[in-house]
């Protein structure tokens, strides 16, 4: 995922503390732009895990798939996770586009538990207490016809941004754009590797379809 939390693992009801808590820092964001249109959790807080490494989460942006393609990390955007203290918490994060599905290869059977229209919804905060996740209706693709075609548009898109940042890599406005935090995160290199990362995965992800083998079948 994008950001990461590294420590030692969190109890279930602290993690979902934690979710209540980006939340609540949801909404108080109506000034941002691109607006963070809704905010998805995934991966082991979805079980009956009594403790995790991490909430693994996906916000959705009103922005072009150009400027939120697979694993990027738009400075504009990260500084809001900084101004919200992600990286202090127990997370992992990434960002997707309006126009995509919030699914992908990765991000498997998300459930909504904000959106800016209706907020905070308090009956997945209820199941995820209760332990009854079976109950929460995640999102996906039909078939995996549709998520080879969703890792194609996202193979295209990733391919363009590669080359944008190699284009811009030497450039002198670009790389004061990407040159990073004080503590060092998300310099020039950081965005290199992000852009070639997410290519190389998606080529993995498309190659393994090819073979038949449905890789949600092996998601948690």
């Amino acid at each position: 995922m994008v950001g990461e939390w590294q420590t030692r693992s969190v109890k279930r009801s602290t993690a979902i503390g934690r979710l209540g808590e980006v939340a609540e820092s949801l909404d108080r964001l109506d000034w941002l732009d691109p607006k963070i249109v809704a905010g998805y959790v995934h991966g082991e807080l979805l079980t009956d895990a009594a403790a995790l490494d991490r909430v693994e989460i996906v916000l959705v942006v009103d922005a072009p798939s150009e400027v939120v393609p697979w694993m990027a990390r738009p400075p504009h955007l990260e500084a809001i996770a900084w101004l919200l203290r992600f990286p202090k918490l127990p997370l992992s994060w990434c960002w997707r586009p309006a126009g995509w599905p919030v699914w992908n290869h990765r991000i498997v059977n998300p459930v909504r538990f904000w959106t800016i229209e209706d907020h905070v919804d308090t009956a997945v905060f209820d199941a995820l207490t209760a332990g009854s996740t079976v109950q929460l209706a995640g999102e996906g693709p039909a078939d995996a016809r549709e998520l080879v075609a969703q890792l194609e548009t996202e193979r295209r898109v990733g391919r363009a941004h590669l080359d944008r940042v190699l284009a811009g890599f030497y450039e002198r406005e670009w790389r004061r754009e990407h040159r990073g935090d004080s503590n060092g995160n998300g310099t020039t290199q950081d965005h290199l590797w992000w852009a070639a990362a997410a290519l190389l995965e998606l080529d993995d992800a498309l190659s393994v379809l090819a073979t038949g083998i449905d890789p949600l079948s092996h998601q948690p």
